[in-house]
């Protein structure tokens, strides 16, 4: 048995795009015509390749024995085949005898038949021709030639689908890729016979391998959108200005590795509704997740965007192609079609596997009217860990609104503004499956409920229906332990309140305009404004407790809830050590989840009020209470009437007054209020989070612990007599 050597390929990386390109060309070359017992992986963002070849081996194997792959486009002007092409490189390899080049001299001699042929045909739409050309080398090139037709085109019903990977057909503007790949080999092999070429072509392929020595560079050859660095223009050296400077053995090696992706689309394209999404992990652009994305990136500035993967456990080509030909990520059931669901489909475990991470691309317009492919930054695939599948797995609730969203901003007079939000919904979505900390799903739902509210308010509700009930799943990963989220799930959770037929629905209805799934044109319901949050929660406040009186719910309001705040939380919000915009942000979302009721958690078990805590809160609270006031330490189970004059007092500021109508019904309700003032002054901040801080449901638990504040004991009258 011959020996096995493992090289690093210095010069093979996953960025730029070029380079990754290379490292599966350089793999596949090597298994096909050295021998099937090749193995690569990547290791640390540096390919490695064990085969028979030792690196001089490597080397020498592509100097004198490597077989290039005819790749020609005779579709394509510029292609070498028409008049005012330049040929001189397909000339040198029809002139070259050597068996390496036997399979291009039949692929060449063949387009020109085709090409012959069409001549007859120029009644037909140029168009039409193409496609006519198309079928034909399809039809009659070799079998061995075809897999650059195969990763360059696919042939429906619906006319000709280009892979962006390879441009539009083999070609980027006015760089044609067969010809310039023809141009390369010339080069790379030193095909004209030029002094020292040995010794240059020799350097070079060093250099393209293993990154080392210094090659003479060629000026002044493209290598196109794949290697974003090397195309030359402005501050591209040291100079103003500088031509593009390339290895000829990096561009004929990247090509050979595109050929990897051939075939893949044939068997997929039929069942797709986008034609991106068919070809091996190229996806519509996202243009969200990273710093430089536009929102211009969703329309004609952005071609696709492309997900390399990357593997380190070591495989054999048929394992590779297999991977390559299926190119899948699946959510749930559906293959995906953007950047955004891409990363979800890696976190939540759809991809294929062996895959450990995905260097992500996008071919977009940066340099005038020319594209090139960015890298939009890595993403690690979390194999094994049900934590992360359960996590990604609740953004499914979401995709009937995403979808009737995204219909409604690519209809005909779409909003601009709409196509911004998109953005901000798919950047957060792509933080969250970067990431996956409670934090980030928290901004998710942010951004979904600004654009609830805006559609609330726009003229696409027709075709954009209110979210709907999204499951608990939310609440366990989006919670980070911290005061604001817990403040917006309480305030969240408040249920609707019925009795003999009366209604106050849940507080959704009160900020958005929406009535159990729809929306509800003129609502009165819907109090909430683009105003001061804390103006706007006691807005909900006064409006909840007025519906309850109007549908004859009792003398209490209509704040029962399925999650309480905690008195510790209030207290902070009170001092101003909450953020109190995340906490309006967050109620809308977490306002759209499914809640039911639970047994109260406090058990009428006494608490000890937190120390700051002020006793004009304790009062006024005591007075908004969802039921009966109970706790052992005051007495039996008594009610407390509403009082709606309080809320309109604090609305103006007046905190003094508020706190004395509220020890008024206190003392009316044969509780003993403690003397003294608020501790609150008038019309200031405080005041003003005290009034929105009433909204805040507390369960049972908090009902002594607020006594403890706001009243003194009754008195014991044994003891008096006594």
């Amino acid at each position: 048995m011959s020996e096995i050597h493992e090289l690093e390929l210095r010069g093979c990386s996953p960025d730029p795009l070029m380079s990754y390109l290379k490292a599966l060309g350089i793999f596949r070359l090597v298994s096909e015509q050295v021998g099937g017992d090749a193995r690569a992986h990547w290791w640390h963002d540096t390919f490695h390749l064990r085969s028979s070849l030792d690196r001089d081996g490597l080397t020498d194997f592509f100097l004198n024995e490597y077989r290039p792959t005819p790749i020609v486009s005779p579709w394509n002007g510029g292609s070498g085949f028409y008049p005012n092409d330049n040929s001189k490189a397909m000339e040198t390899i029809i002139g070259m005898e050597s068996p390496r080049f036997q399979l291009w001299h039949e692929v060449i001699s063949e387009s020109k038949r085709v090409l012959s042929r069409s001549q007859d045909m120029r009644e037909m739409k140029k168009s039409d021709l193409k496609e006519w050309v198309l079928a034909q080398c399809r039809a009659r090139f070799p079998d061995d030639a075809l897999d650059w037709l195969d990763a360059a085109y696919v042939l429906t019903s619906d006319g000709a689908k280009f892979p962006p990977l390879l441009g539009t057909g083999g070609n980027d503007g006015r760089l044609e890729f067969s010809n310039n790949f023809m141009q390369n080999i010339v080069l790379a092999l030193n095909l004209e016979g030029r002094r020292r070429g040995e010794t240059t072509t020799r350097n070079q392929v060093v250099s393209a391998l293993f990154n080392e020595g210094s090659p003479e560079l060629v000026r002044k050859r493209s290598t196109g959108f794949y290697n974003p660095s090397s195309v030359g223009g402005a501050n591209a050296s040291a100079g103003f200005n500088d031509d593009s400077l390339s290895n000829p053995w990096d561009y004929v090696l990247m090509f050979e590795g595109a050929l990897m992706f051939a075939g893949a689309a044939n068997r997929r394209l039929s069942a797709q509704g986008t034609s991106k999404a068919v070809f091996p992990f190229t996806v519509d652009n996202s243009a969200a997740g990273y710093g430089t994305s536009s929102d211009s990136e969703y329309g004609d500035s952005s071609r696709a965007e492309f997900w390399a993967p990357l593997w380190s456990r070591p495989v054999i080509l048929e394992e590779l192609e297999r991977l390559m030909s299926e190119g899948r990520a699946q959510l749930g059931r559906r293959q995906v079609s953007s950047g955004s669901d891409f990363a979800r489909a890696i976190t939540g475990l759809g991809t294929e596997r062996g895959v450990d991470q995905f260097q992500r691309y996008g071919f977009l317009v940066r340099n005038g009217l020319a594209y090139l492919a960015a890298p939009l930054g890595r993403f690690y695939s979390d194999q094994g860990y049900q934590d992360a599948t359960k996590r990604a797995n609740v953004l499914f609730d979401l995709d009937p609104w995403l979808d009737s969203l995204r219909r409604a901003a690519s209809g005909r007079g779409a909003p601009a503004e709409l196509g911004s939000m998109r953005r901000r919904i798919d950047n957060a979505i792509i933080e969250f499956c970067q990431r996956g900390q409670p934090l980030d799903l928290q901004n998710v739902l942010i951004e979904v409920g600004r654009v609830e509210r805006w559609v609330s308010k726009s003229g696409i509700r027709e075709s954009v229906r209110p979210l709907g009930d999204l499951s608990r799943d939310w609440l366990e990963h989006s919670d980070d332990d911290s005061p604001e989220f817990r403040l917006a799930r309480a305030m969240a959770s408040i249920l609707a309140g019925t009795r003999d037929g009366g209604r106050v629905g849940p507080i959704r209805e009160n900020l958005e305009p929406v009535e159990g799934r729809s929306w509800k044109a003129g609502s009165v319901s819907c109090v909430w404004t683009s105003g001061d949050p804390l103006s706007n929660m006691l807005s909900v406040l006064q409006r909840r407790c007025m519906e309850g009186r109007m549908q004859g719910l009792g003398e209490h309001p209509p704040l029962d809830s399925a999650y309480s705040a905690r008195l510790g939380d209030v207290v902070s919000f009170l001092n101003g050590e909450v953020d109190v915009e995340r906490v309006a942000e967050l109620a809308l979302p977490l306002s759209f989840i499914r809640y039911w009721r639970r047994p109260d958690s406090g058990g009428g078990q006494s608490f000890r009020a937190p120390f700051d805590l002020p006793s004009a809160y304790a009062a006024m609270k005591l007075t908004l209470l969802p039921g009966a006031f109970g706790c052992s330490d005051f007495g039996e189970e008594r009610p407390i009437r509403m009082e709606p004059r309080m809320l309109a007092m604090l609305r103006a500021g007046r905190v003094q007054d508020a706190y004395k109508i509220a020890s008024s019904r206190l003392i009316s309700s044969g509780l003993r209020p403690v003397s003294g003032s608020s501790g609150i002054s008038n019309g200031s901040e405080r005041g003003r989070r005290l009034a929105a801080a009433l909204l805040f449901p507390l369960d049972k638990g908090a009902h002594c612990a607020l006594a403890e504040r706001a009243l003194r004991k009754p008195i014991d009258e044994n003891s008096q007599s006594a």
